[in-house]
């Protein structure tokens, strides 16, 4: 980290996903951000996906869905980016399963992507009413950007997308659900970029989650390849 970092806030986004957001952006309109569309051949892969494009500030980020979901939220600001993809049959405030992108502009010389990561993880923690998993991940280049990968969860998290929905899934929301996700911090030319899928679901236990180093690589399948351009 440089000197600057104090400059850079830190929060609570959606899903205890963390945002990295300079103080200055708070009062920023906000506004869509267009997402691109490429549906691949189902013949030509091993699960129907559709390719997915998001040009965020400098750079472009590619990744695949699975063809039968939806982007339920997007939103940029100044300095900040983000869009939450689900399946088409569920909605933002009941999700199981999550694909999230962001950027944070101008914020790579402040903080390298595995200090991000456990930042992030520390406040994911402050949220979490049960146990905390954090596994970090052996990590590679992406398109020759630095980063950092980990395995991030929660035996009993509460749902922060408790607006709009009735009061008895606000009651089990509240309850919370176990939830985890795989995580990846791509240090850009000088925006970070943070990429992670996400499931809620029946709680389960530290000493056995249902996401770990041994069937990560299957988990991501449904998204990968990625890159940054």
């Amino acid at each position: 980290m440089t000197s600057h970092l104090p400059r850079i806030t830190y929060g609570v986004f959606s899903t205890g996903i963390l945002l990295l957001t300079a103080a200055v952006i708070a009062d920023e309109n906000v506004s869509e951000q267009a997402v691109t569309n490429k549906p691949n051949l189902a013949s030509e892969l091993p699960l129907q996906q559709s390719a997915q494009q998001l040009v965020i500030f400098d750079q472009t980020i590619n990744f695949n869905l699975p063809a039968n979901w939806k982007l339920a939220h997007s939103e940029q600001q100044a300095t900040m980016f983000s869009a939450e993809f689900v399946p088409a049959n569920q909605e933002l405030q009941t999700w199981s399963s999550m694909v999230c992108v962001q950027g944070f502009k101008g914020v790579a010389e402040d903080i390298e992507p595995e200090v991000f990561l456990q930042t992030m993880a520390n406040v994911y923690l402050e949220s979490c009413q049960g146990d905390m998993v954090f596994e970090s991940l052996p990590s590679e280049p992406l398109n020759g950007h630095e980063t950092a990968t980990a395995i991030i969860g929660c035996t009993k998290m509460p749902n922060s997308h408790l607006k709009s929905i009735d009061n008895t899934n606000a009651y089990e929301a509240n309850h919370g659900l176990g939830e985890i996700g795989h995580y990846t911090a791509v240090k850009g030319k000088s925006d970070l970029y943070l990429i992670h899928k996400s499931v809620r679901g029946d709680n389960f236990t530290q000493a056995n989650p249902p996401l770990k180093s041994q069937n990560y690589r299957e988990f991501l399948s449904s998204i990968t390849p990625l890159s940054v351009q």
